[in-house]
């Protein structure tokens, strides 16, 4: 099979299509045909150039891509053939099962967590061997870029939601809102009825959603805007996946007593500085700061029920480059260039 494979860390130009065997199956697994993959900026981007933790994590040459969407090509022995053929989300983490905190189903804490596109081989390529408990059904009228997209940010910003244990009328800050995790969690969020404040160095490149209000993150008056914009309380929640200290500080003071910071990620690991948290304020005023790692599984498949409920991304945000131009959508998702989803696609899976 054809795969985008990576002999050593370094700039996008370590990222080459190559020829390399099929994967192999392992009990429970089955090999899905690629139909379009998501290219993340930490997992993939931050992985490649071999200064994130992530990238200790891996042995070279390897096959980058996590959550991604295709069709069952062939499963082990022991799993329910009917499974060929479907049309399927892949999600990239696989959970043990047998941990404290996947017997209590707490599986985002699982101790032995493992990742497609870190641990093993990922979906850059043509194939990619997967446990079955990674696969989630599509509806008939999703094509596979939008399923891919909604796969590598749709649970995870569900969880943050539940996190931040926000409900109809409350009000929520989402730092990045250009990037792909937020165009999920504004669509999810104004479903639930939570209005939501979009922070962006770009505002005029933020997709438009009902029920959401653009702000500058770079104005000064950041921490006054969102008093005014919510009578003076504050917002109830922040899902802050970039944390930039300066528009930490600069909206931390505009919370409302009893809110709650989610993190799942921060843009710039391991070189972005430490946040200045004031300690005083946080158990004062009961601020909670709270980092997610992945999703649980039943998480993961509440999710999934709204896709085939009908929930869908706003138009215009998914990017699509084929396969082989895996470098320049590196290049794209570095630069700022790409606004809410890049996704290579494989074999003619394009639209």
């Amino acid at each position: 099979m054809q795969a985008v494979l990576m002999r050593e860390f370094g700039a996008v130009d370590v990222l080459r299509l190559e020829e390399v065997p099929t994967p192999v199956l392992g009990a429970g697994e089955a090999l899905v045909r690629v139909g379009a993959v998501e290219v993340s900026r930490t997992r993939d981007l931050g992985t490649r150039s071999g200064r994130h933790p992530f990238s200790a994590l891996v042995t070279l040459p390897h096959v980058l891509g996590g959550d991604c969407a295709g069709v069952v090509e062939l499963v082990a022995a022991g799993v329910d053939p009917d499974l060929v053929g479907r049309r399927v989300a892949v999600m990239n983490t696989h959970t043990c099962g047998r941990c404290a905190a996947c017997r209590a189903g707490r599986q985002h804490e699982c101790t032995k967590l493992e990742m497609v596109g870190i641990h093993r081989w990922g979906s850059y390529a043509q194939f990619v061997a997967v446990p079955v408990s990674s696969l989630h059904a599509l509806p008939d009228d999703i094509t596979l870029s939008e399923a891919a997209a909604l796969a590598a940010v749709g649970p995870i910003a569900l969880h943050q939601l539940r996190t931040a244990e926000l409900g109809t009328g409350s009000t929520l800050l989402v730092t990045g809102g250009t990037g792909a995790l937020a165009s999920v969690l504004v669509q999810l969020a104004s479903r639930f009825g939570t209005r939501v404040l979009a922070l962006s160095r770009r505002p005029d490149l933020v997709v438009p959603v009902e029920g959401m209000t653009v702000l500058d993150a770079r104005a000064e008056d950041l921490g006054e805007r969102v008093r005014g914009l919510t009578d003076g309380r504050g917002a109830d929640a922040v899902i802050d996946n970039v944390c930039d200290p300066t528009v930490f500080d600069r909206y931390f003071p505009a919370l409302a007593n009893g809110s709650r910071i989610v993190v799942s990620g921060a843009i710039g690991t391991p070189e972005l500085p430490v946040l200045r948290v004031p300690a005083a304020p946080l158990y004062v005023r009961s601020i909670a700061l709270i980092g997610v790692r992945t999703a649980t599984s039943a998480v993961t498949s509440d999710f999934w029920e709204l896709v085939r409920s009908g929930f869908r991304l706003p138009a215009g945000l998914l990017h699509e480059q084929p396969l082989h131009a895996a470098a320049a959508a590196h290049e794209a998702v570095m630069h700022g260039r790409a606004v809410g989803h890049t996704l290579l696609v494989v074999d003619g899976a394009l639209g």
